[in-house]
């Protein structure tokens, strides 16, 4: 940086002697002949060090530099006087207006190295005074940062309590917060001896609202649920999401048993008479719901969230879309379907599944034209359980994805072993739940499956049995599924047709080769005009589609005889046989074991 020196002296050959001494130290020299004049000067420059003459008109040099010191106070100041005038001189510098002075004649050398040592020292108080801004602006920054910081650490343990407390989708309290809250209710309750209670919420068929619309809409349905839950309740009551579809309310300060039920029946009511709408279509949700109640049901949250549980589990075996109180006996029925999953999850790897096979017999010859693998379990405590005691359990926790993926295999080596004893046009139909048809590339992995035991799709060895309801839920996705695996040759039947929410317009787009009648529309055919009807009208929609039409449940000679007449083309039932185990089946298949028809007259 150029450094700047001030000459101020009313006599221009002092001014001039001092600049031919100074000149050749670098310096650039303005001059000025009065103080006011060189009060002008720098107040245009940036003036380093300033030398000036005690005695000129109008103000004195001591005058002139305390002004100095006033306006410009890093400007080193240098006074020449005569030796009459040191005591003004003297006293200007203790005041510290003055940083030296000289006295003429002066010293030459002398002057030079104390005014060099002026712009060192002007120039290190300036650094100084540049280091003490610096430093107090990173004390400002560094303030500030710490305010954010502290802001931004505030927002996230905000953050961190709201993730820890709430449900991320809902903005409900979770299954954390809701404990802790039910246990200050609790406290409150206990000292107030008053009531209170726990509704557990479940909300019904919510899956299907998954497959059939899609994981997004679930999740909008899911924060319209909360939503609508939140709006019924009283603002010193809690609602919180536990998992997935299921919520809990408590409720404080209940008078009666009584008034909890009100509660539960106007939620139902929210849900049941108003249907939720999402995008362009309107959902009708409902809500399946336990209650327990403080004291009477349990003291402390595990025993009333235990015991709401049972009543919500019971709810459900009422039929859903209804509200159940706990009660002692629903522990024990809990306690047992827990049990049963256990010994289910074990049944797999133990190989306690079996295969029974129930044959299908074609009306006009008698003779067995294919059988349906039925799954049993062999439990080596329980016996033989029948199937409507483990199959929706096996849907309900997802086990059937494995189980159905072992029916699969087990048909397909059956199969084999039938073709290798040498027992011809051996047609196996396997029954097919909802979920194992939503797999991903489920058509890849039943052909895989077919080729790892070297079974020919297009020869019919395996078809596949669906229901109309699972067909119906996700209807392009099913198209798509069974497209490709009629293409590899696969056959397939609706089974319990006319049970579900078939439509002919849909209907006509699936690759189907049979429809099975079920075995309610048959049971009273021979004595209900009703269900003669619908078997008829059944028989003939198959065949203007094409279709081959197999009747179920078929017990009697007069049932077989009135299907035979109105053109049913086969049947399965206790006539001919009841499900049996492979052992029994190939004997009834190399034997060549007919249904005895009845002589024509």
């Amino acid at each position: 940086m150029e450094r700047t020196l001030l000459l101020v002296d009313d006599e221009k050959n002092v001014g001039a002697a001092l600049e031919r001494l100074l000149r050749h130290d670098g310096y650039k020299i303005l001059h000025a002949n009065s103080g006011r004049q060189g009060l002008e000067v720098m107040a245009q420059h940036e003036v380093g060090v300033v030398i000036s003459d005690q005695r000129m008109p109008e103000m004195s040099g001591v005058e002139f530099l305390t002004r100095v010191k006033e306006l410009y106070p890093d400007t080193i100041r240098i006074v020449l006087s005569g030796t009459g005038d040191f005591d003004s001189v003297t006293a200007a510098i203790n005041q510290g207006a003055i940083y030296k002075f000289f006295t003429k004649p002066w010293d030459n050398d002398t002057l030079r190295v104390d005014v060099m040592e002026a712009f060192w020292r002007q120039e290190l108080v300036r650094e100084k005074g540049q280091l003490l801004q610096q430093i107090q602006s990173a004390n400002e920054l560094l303030a500030q940062v710490n305010l954010d910081l502290a802001a931004a650490m505030e927002l996230k343990d905000k953050q961190i309590d709201r993730a820890v407390h709430y449900d991320a989708l809902t903005n409900l309290p979770n299954r954390l917060l809701f404990l802790d809250r039910l246990d200050q209710e609790l406290t409150r309750a206990q000292r107030d001896k008053s009531m209170m209670a726990v509704l557990s919420i479940d909300l019904d068929r919510f899956k299907q609202v998954n497959d059939s619309f899609g994981y997004p809409v679930g999740d909008q349905l899911l924060q319209a649920v909360a939503e609508r839950l939140n709006s019924q309740i009283r603002a010193c009551d809690t609602v919180a999401r536990i998992a997935d579809d299921e919520f809990c309310i408590a409720l404080t300060g209940v008078k009666t048993t009584h008034a909890a039920g009100d509660v539960a029946q106007k939620l139902l009511d929210a849900f049941a008479h108003n249907p939720i709408s999402i995008s362009d279509s309107e959902i009708f949700i409902t809500l399946s719901i336990g209650i327990s109640i403080y004291p009477v049901d349990g003291v402390n949250t595990t025993a009333l969230l235990k015991n709401a549980d049972a009543a919500l589990h019971q709810a459900k075996n009422e039929g859903r879309n209804n509200f159940q109180y706990y009660a002692e006996r629903m522990n024990a029925s809990a306690w047992r379907r827990l049990k049963l999953e256990t010994e289910l999850r074990r049944a797999l790897d133990r190989e306690e599944f079996v295969l029974h096979y129930q044959p299908k017999v074609n009306m006009d010859s008698g003779k067995i034209v294919g059988v349906e693998a039925l799954l049993r379990w062999q439990s080596p405590q329980r016996g033989l359980v029948a199937p409507g005691e483990f199959i929706p359990l096996l849907e309900d926790t997802g086990l059937i994805l494995p189980v159905g993926e072992w029916v699969l295999r087990a048909a397909c080596k059956q199969a084999r072993a039938w073709l290798a004893a040498g027992i011809p046009d051996v047609h196996i139909a396997v029954n097919l739940s909802t979920r194992q048809f939503k797999q991903p590339d489920f058509a890849g992995l039943v052909l895989g499956i077919l080729k790892e035991y070297g079974l020919d799709p297009a020869l019919g060895t395996i078809e596949l049995e669906l229901t109309e309801s699972l067909l119906m839920n996700n209807a392009e996705g099913a198209v798509e599924t069974l497209v490709n695996l009629h293409a590899a040759g696969i056959q397939f039947s609706i089974d319990d047709f006319g049970t579900g929410y078939s439509s002919l317009s849909y209907l006509k787009r699936f690759p189907i080769s049979s429809l099975k009648i079920d075995k309610s529309f048959v049971r009273d055919l021979s004595i209900d005009k009703e269900d003669e009807a619908i078997v008829a009208a059944i028989i003939a929609l198959g065949h203007s589609l094409g279709l081959k039409v197999i009747a179920e449940g078929v017990e009697t000679e007069e049932q077989h005889e009135q299907l035979r007449k109105k053109g049913c083309n086969e049947m399965q039932g206790f006539l001919f046989s009841r499900p049996v185990p492979e052992t029994e089946m190939t004997d009834l298949l190399q034997n060549g074991k007919k249904l005895q028809l009845p002589q024509e007259a």
